[in-house]
């Protein structure tokens, strides 16, 4: 069979709401590999941090992690591909974070950006407060002229649509994207990355890179990071508690607590196999 493949997101879509694989998930990956098809977690978080609810053992062949600045062979964490932010760059974008207030980090580069240094507005966001509690050991306060590289910045606010504009037309040469917060799911994290970093771009280079044919890719996702992914994959789901705006836009799924990583899986594949 031609070779083909599956990216999925992980909070919100592959994994349950309390952050445990369903064991039809886990059956439906081994059944994508008895076929060859190529199994991709595809995620905003950090490489670290997908280790953490991962481990090693699970059947993925690629990572994309950090929304696609990064690619790593799912078995060794061999990088395949990375990205990185200018010093310029860097530090033009957290003076408009400042000018506006706002909270925001700067993440080390490729694969240590799991390390941050933090800034604080005036008011600091629960958000943030609890994100400084939770990732206290990689955290630190500084000074970003000092940050000569970085994967991307990460701002936190509750109206965020206008500052994005704003972004997207300062920094238009950058890669611009929205996300949820998965502390609160209230929080909209603006994350700011290397131009063409996105889920799509980095599912475009591996499919690239093994020789499959975009027509027989599939994807599934639940947030606005997913979106680039969504758009590229030629058959693209969304899980029932994705974004509304997402649920009008693709193919609909159950919720990733009702196995929607697998009804979503299971239809294509019908569809797939002669």
């Amino acid at each position: 069979m031609r070779p083909a493949m599956v990216l999925t997101d992980l909070d919100g879509t592959f994994l349950n709401s309390d952050r445990s694989i369903a064991s039809e998930n886990l059956d439906t990956l081994h059944q994508l590999g008895q076929h060859g098809i190529v199994r991709v977690a595809a995620t905003g978080r950090t490489l670290h941090s997908s280790r953490e609810v991962l481990g090693f053992e699970l059947p993925f062949d690629y990572l994309i992690f950090s929304t696609g600045a990064g690619i790593c062979r799912f078995a060794d964490s061999q990088i395949l591909q990375k990205m990185s932010l200018t010093a310029n760059d860097i530090h033009a974008v957290a003076e408009f974070f400042v000018d506006c207030q706002l909270d925001f980090s700067i993440h080390h580069p490729i694969p240590d950006n799991h390390h941050f240094h933090w800034y604080s507005s005036p008011n600091p966001t629960p958000d943030l407060v609890s994100r400084l509690k939770y990732l206290a050991e990689f955290a630190v306060q500084g000074d970003f002229r000092e940050i000569k590289e970085a994967t991307q910045l990460l701002a936190i606010t509750l109206n965020g649509l206008e500052i994005i504009e704003e972004l997207q037309r300062r920094f238009s040469h950058l890669s611009i994207i929205r996300t949820t917060s998965p502390i609160d799911n209230r929080h909209i994290w603006i994350e700011v990355f290397p131009s063409g970093a996105s889920k799509g771009s980095a599912a475009e280079w591996l499919c690239k890179h093994l020789s499959i044919e975009r027509n027989r890719t599939m994807s599934i996702g639940n947030d606005f990071n997913d979106l680039a992914m969504l758009e590229w994959t030629q058959a693209s789901f969304v899980v029932a508690n994705a974004a509304p705006e997402l649920v009008e836009k693709f193919s609909p799924a159950p919720g990733n607590d009702d196995r929607g990583f697998t009804v979503a899986v299971r239809g294509w594949l019908e569809q797939l196999l002669p």
